[in-house]
């Protein structure tokens, strides 16, 4: 049976990669995703609010802890 584990990524990268240009661009990446889901899932406006508040708190409570940037 296959395992459903995700794959170890490895990026390479020269001393001239503008990473804040790729930053914006992975950010851009999954707000575009999240919005396709919500906009294609059956839940209502309520419901589709609550999921991007718990979003919204989840990211507030990693930049407190210093995960992100």
């Amino acid at each position: 049976m296959k395992s459903k584990s995700i794959p170890s990524i490895e990026i390479h990268h020269s001393d001239t990669m503008d990473f804040e240009a790729l930053s914006d661009k992975i950010n851009e990446f999954y707000l575009d995703f999240i919005e396709r889901r919500l906009r294609d899932s059956d839940l209502s406006t309520d419901e589709k609010i609550a999921v991007i508040d718990i979003i919204k708190k989840q990211l507030k409570l990693r930049d407190s802890n210093g995960i992100t940037k």
